[in-house]
């Protein structure tokens, strides 16, 4: 217990200082600062796409590029000898994949949390009426968690390709599947990734709290599933 908070430093630091983390922790905030730049006509609770629309659209890119990165940063460790030179020092592999998913998780919430803030604070600038911040709370929630799945797929095909490969791939399926969940095909609860689909149209979502809560136990409960697979094939993988 006492190796994973410091294998999770040694990631943020590696991070940092490959200047990977600021992209990592920036793009989500500037995700929620869209709303702000988005012409009035094109946000708003009344508006085209909901209030979370461009906040949900954004989010996609940024939680694709954080997918990516992780991506690439396991598979550097592993080809990079890296892990190979910790597991020497018995530590357990599978506790190496879960520092770096803590790491992400890290920088996922609170990018993701302070991207939430600018984009509700621009909702609360121009609506006529003060909306309740409970669905949008909830939607918000549950794309974390959504995003946490898709940072445990990239660790998981990390473990399994080459860095540009593991990276490319990371990126393509998770700004795929996130964009079809802003459109709509993948936004029906209780799928991982309805919790983008309820934060893109919060307008017309006629139970937003309860759908944004069943779609996070999903997406928790896929980013398990991923870790655990991501572990399997760390174990069985040459450093």
């Amino acid at each position: 217990m006492i190796r994973l908070p410091v294998l999770v430093g040694l990631a943020l630091r590696e991070l940092w200082i490959t200047f990977r983390l600021i992209p990592m922790l920036v793009l989500p905030v500037l995700a929620g600062l869209v709303e702000a730049v988005v012409p009035p006509e094109l946000s708003g609770l009344s508006a085209v796409g909901g209030a979370g629309f461009w906040f949900a659209a954004s989010l996609s890119v940024a939680v694709a590029v954080v997918a990516a990165l992780g991506a690439w940063s396991i598979a550097s460790e592993c080809a990079g000898g890296t892990a190979a030179w910790v597991v020497v020092r018995a530590v357990p592999r599978s506790t190496i994949l879960a520092s770096w998913f803590v790491a992400l998780a890290i920088l996922l919430a609170v990018g993701i949390g302070l991207g939430g803030i600018g984009a509700w604070l621009t909702v609360l600038e121009r609506a006529e009426t003060t909306p309740d911040p409970i669905p949008f709370t909830a939607a918000v929630g549950a794309t974390l968690a959504t995003a946490l799945a898709a940072a445990a797929l990239g660790l998981l095909i990390g473990t399994l390709l080459g860095r540009r490969s593991a990276a490319l791939v990371s990126l393509v399926v998770v700004g795929a599947v996130f964009g079809l969940a802003v459109a709509g095909p993948l936004a029906m609860p209780p799928l991982p990734t309805a919790g983008l689909g309820v934060l893109a149209d919060l307008d017309h979502a006629s139970r937003p709290v309860s759908d944004a809560i069943r779609s996070a136990g999903s997406a928790l409960a896929a980013a398990s599933v991923l870790l655990v697979l991501g572990a399997v094939l760390m174990e069985r993988r040459d450093l």
